[in-house]
């Protein structure tokens, strides 16, 4: 004959369980806080420390291997709370958010990324925040609208990226990483500029400013990117004052360098092509 235990005493003992696995996560928490410390200690890292490539191989795999009842984006939640951690323990960083329109949900959207602790400097327009970058003392991160064709809602801000000189600036990641909205939730989205080309995560979308001549139709435009050997997936158009030129941003599959032969080979600009970046793709739906 069996006899069930009293529920007091097993829920005792699922307390306790629960009280040495906290320990345990603890311990190992401390212990990836000291690797964190050897990593800032060899100089793993120099100038702007984000590397939102990594992260992302690092969400991917742990959702890959995740099972069981714990959700999915709590797996998200908590290793990016331990990317900001690991970002204080190597010297700390500080994020220029763009204000205006939408400035409170791309706010929410940072701290969501970025964590509560980072701070934050608001500016007005997209060049406020970009300048924010390059002078001394200044963000290492400048958080941005999303991509549009016009000024309006600041969405128009990618020309400012095409300077190629010492203080060039690259879009590194696009947020948020996990798409899938619970409720309470920041929506939309936002792009994430700094002083360091963007990290591979194995999958991931390039950005490239492309300059041509204002006969030129977007389809003209997508051709000539896909015989140059790219596989474009978006595409912006802006006509800047005072220039006639037809300024284009695409997005293509793949990161691209600077080196990357098939720029040369994109037919009918009318200025060389600039890489100003590129993101890891985000999380989905179904991921």
């Amino acid at each position: 004959m069996t006899h069930s235990l009293p529920q007091n005493t097993r829920l005792g003992e699922l307390r306790a369980q629960l009280d040495a696995l906290d320990d345990q996560i603890h311990d190992l928490l401390m212990q990836r806080a000291r690797v964190v410390e050897g990593v800032a200690e060899t100089g793993g890292k120099t100038g702007t420390k984000i590397r939102p490539g990594r992260e992302a191989i690092i969400l991917r795999r742990m959702l890959a291997r995740h099972s069981g009842a714990l959700p999915r984006q709590a797996i998200i939640r908590f290793w990016r709370e331990l990317f900001g951690a690991a970002l204080i323990i190597e010297g700390g960083q500080t994020m220029a958010v763009c204000d205006g329109e939408g400035g409170e949900t791309r706010l929410a959207l940072a701290r969501e990324h970025f964590g509560p602790l980072t701070p934050v400097r608001r500016h007005a327009n997209p060049a406020q925040t970009m300048a924010d970058l390059t002078r001394e003392g200044g963000a290492q991160l400048a958080v941005l609208p999303p991509l549009a064709e016009d000024d309006e809602a600041h969405g128009g801000w990618w020309p400012l990226l095409t300077g190629t000189g010492s203080q060039r600036l690259y879009v590194i990641a696009k947020i948020p990483f996990w798409t899938k909205r619970a409720e309470g939730l920041p929506l939309g989205d936002a792009y994430v500029a700094a002083t360091v080309p963007p990290d591979p995560s194995g999958d991931d979308r390039g950005l490239i400013a492309l300059q041509f001549n204002p006969d030129t139709s977007r389809a003209r435009m997508m051709s000539l990117v896909r015989d140059a050997g790219f596989q474009p997936t978006a595409l912006w158009v802006r006509r800047l004052p005072g220039d006639t030129r037809l300024h284009a941003l695409v997005e293509v599959a793949g990161l691209v360098e600077d080196a990357d032969p098939r720029l040369t080979a994109i037919a009918g600009l009318d200025a060389p092509p600039v890489v100003i970046g590129g993101f890891a793709v985000p999380l989905g739906e179904t991921a």
